[in-house]
């Protein structure tokens, strides 16, 4: 009777734990790497409760403010804005542990933002410092191949103390992996590239205007394309665009909307990163306090008709400077990452898309990036 009571027990308990293991996606967490950070962490999202499970170092590096999940789930590409401007590439191994591979130049100063096109054939990174971006080739082992096409931005613009000459923030490839997509805070464009993912090839199409003084930072495109959203880090908005599919170009905005209510005070405050929620309905913007006033909050935005938006909500982000923001794949939850607090707090997604505060939370310090990695895919 108790062996067989024992077995039963067993039994629960093993299958209470795969439906666990089952429910749970893997966090990494980029970090500024100094200090208390020593680099990229890694935690478990239970995506059933939104609970986290202690960060563990997944790898020691300097610098690794943004990450890139390579399409076959294998590899993980970050900036190494240490001592050099590097980036990185890491092999994912069984226990989701990084495995250092290779690093490269980033063929500018600052490098802040990094992509890898839907192949997985090419990675691109953007030089804040330099307002330079770069395309290089990932082999099939996952390492980078030393970049054959940089690019140096031109210009300047109306606030003289942020631009003074280009900052190119973030690149992307776009919705058909033909063109290329980066937003520079110093010049007030987003500089329009065709991109040749098997030859790691970037070349200029064109640009796209923000209103001056805008500072564009980072974008996100609607679910099937048409659009462009385009988060301005000085001016605190999404601007909204057309896309042409045929040559990449965006048309002038056709709308730029608030992340902040009307009656909200912009003084000292900045956006900093923009999401797509993977049903295409809502968006999600982080709001920074820069003088430390508590106003630090997440916006969140309707998707309406012909890809206009409708902000619907902006909730207290539970952190100081939140730099960065991750939904996860399922559309369940979002994780705000709070680089001078030193915290990941989780919010659940309603059926509305507006965000509700949950208890979950972990602390690490420096939190700067939150890439997602679903174990079933």
């Amino acid at each position: 009777m108790r062996l067989t009571m024992f077995r039963l027990l067993a039994s629960l308990f093993l299958f209470s734990q795969l439906l666990t293991q089952a429910g749970t996606m893997k966090v990494y967490l980029g970090t500024q790497g100094r200090g208390l950070s020593k680099g990229i962490y890694l935690c478990d999202l239970d995506s059933e409760t939104g609970r986290l499970s202690q960060p563990r170092l997944a790898a020691k590096i300097s610098g690794a403010g943004f990450l890139a999940l390579h399409p076959s789930g294998k590899y993980l590409y970050s900036t190494a804005r240490g001592d050099e401007n590097q980036v990185a590439a890491f092999q994912i191994g069984k226990d989701y542990i990084l495995n250092p591979i290779n690093l490269q130049p980033s063929e500018g100063s600052g490098p802040c933002h990094v992509s890898v096109d839907p192949t997985g054939r090419c990675l691109m990174v953007a030089n804040y410092g330099s307002g330079s971006v770069a395309a290089l080739k990932i082999d099939e082992d996952g390492s980078l191949v030393k970049s054959a096409s940089a690019h140096q931005h031109e210009g300047s613009s109306v606030n003289l103390k942020r631009q003074r000459g280009p900052h190119a923030h973030s690149i992307y490839p776009g919705p058909d992996n033909k063109f290329a997509y980066s937003p520079d805070l110093g010049i007030d464009q987003v500089v329009i590239y065709s991109l040749d993912a098997t030859t790691a090839t970037l070349t200029k199409a064109g640009s796209a205007r923000t209103s001056a003084g805008a500072g564009p930072r980072h974008m996100k495109f609607s679910k099937d394309g048409r659009y462009a959203y385009v988060l301005t880090e000085l001016h605190l908005t999404v601007a909204v665009y057309n896309r042409n599919p045929e040559n990449g170009l965006l048309g002038k905005a056709r709308q730029e909307i608030s992340c902040l209510p009307a009656n909200g005070n912009s003084e000292g405050m900045s956006c900093s990163e923009i999401r797509v929620h993977p049903s295409g309905k809502f968006i999600y913007a982080a709001n920074r306090d820069v003088q430390g006033e508590g106003r630090d909050s997440i916006s969140v935005f309707k998707v309406l008709e012909e890809g206009r938006i409708k902000r619907i909500q902006t909730i207290p982000a539970r952190v100081e400077i939140p730099r960065n923001i991750g939904v996860d794949p399922e559309g369940r939850w979002l994780l705000v990452a709070g680089q001078k607090s030193g915290n990941v707090p989780v919010f659940q997604i309603t059926g509305d898309g507006t965000l509700k505060k949950t208890e979950n939370e972990v602390k690490v310090a420096n939190a700067m990036c939150i890439e997602f990695l679903d174990p079933e895919d």
